[in-house]
């Protein structure tokens, strides 16, 4: 029996300890590798354990800040990784100078074509320390506009108003110009133009834009919203709203629209007319202007 379990064994052990690279003159064998994968792959699993305790644990209860818990619980499942990872090659009997020869396969990588994703995982870094954008902004880049969800460290979730998520590279933020809303302050200002017919009372438009800026959700009272008597047009009396909003709170776009609306009936009830452009008509002609009247 002693034979029969030899004879399975051995050639087990010949392929574990087949010999498949050589690394910083180090020999790695089937055994080894297969080790280190298993191992790699608990340790993935254990980082994002470890972060969820240091989440629950210590970001939670003392950090408020959505953008800080978003970078601390970043840096801590990467910082567990690598840690696992160090250990999982230190069992697995792989030397840690393989760092050296990945480092520089893939700076010869980057040459050929991966530098994008390192690029996206430097940006990563960088918004997370410098944080230029953080999660709950109100950002515009090219055509996208919308919240950041989420700021990973290969790319970053903005979530439109239509509900759609955009996934955009790290890089694009630091490469290009981004409209930050929300960079210093969370409160904007934003304004609406209109014009009235010219013979308008423009203290009864004043004091009904008033009224209703002071009486609409989501218009901030302090700073006071203010109705700019902005400009004598061509076909108008024209008038400037400016009131702030709070980006986190409200969606200005809806703010803007029942303002709107309110205009339309306040100034319906008072007879105001809204303005629209006029044009004037001048017909010259060489010979009179012929009318024919038929029966």
């Amino acid at each position: 029996m002693l034979q029969s379990l030899s004879e399975l064994i051995d050639p087990i052990a010949l392929i574990w300890n087949h010999k498949l690279i050589t690394i910083a003159g180090v020999k790695l064998s089937f055994g080894n590798v297969l080790v280190a994968l298993v191992l790699l792959l608990f340790a993935a699993r254990l980082s994002r354990l470890v972060t969820k305790i240091i989440n629950n644990r210590l970001i939670e209860p003392f950090v408020h800040d959505a953008s800080s818990k978003n970078t601390y619980r970043t840096f801590s499942f990467y910082l567990s990784l690598a840690i696992f990872v160090t250990m999982s090659l230190t069992i697995a009997g792989i030397p840690l100078t393989i760092f050296t020869v990945v480092g520089g396969a893939l700076a010869i990588g980057v040459g050929f074509g991966s530098q994008n994703i390192v690029n996206n995982f430097i940006s990563g870094i960088i918004l997370l320390v410098e944080k230029p954008i953080k999660v709950g902004d109100i950002v515009e880049l090219d055509n996208i506009a919308g919240s950041v969800q989420a700021i990973r460290i290969r790319s970053t979730q903005v979530r439109n108003a239509d509900g759609k998520i955009f996934v955009v590279p790290n890089s694009f933020f630091l490469e290009k110009s981004v409209l930050n809303w929300s960079y210093s302050d969370t409160v904007v200002r934003t304004l609406i133009n209109f014009g009235v017919a010219y013979g308008t009372d423009v203290k009864m438009v004043e004091n009904l834009c008033m009224n209703i800026l002071l009486n609409t959700e989501g218009v901030k009272q302090d700073p006071l919203p203010m109705v700019i008597f902005e400009n004598f047009g061509d076909s108008s009396l024209g008038f400037q709203l400016l009131f702030w909003c709070d980006t986190r709170e409200v969606n200005m776009a809806l703010v803007r629209s029942e303002i709107r609306f309110k205009i339309d009936d306040q100034f319906k009830k008072n007879q105001i007319e809204m303005a629209f452009p006029q044009r004037d008509m001048n017909l010259k002609l060489n010979r009179a202007l012929e009318v024919k009247v038929l029966s």
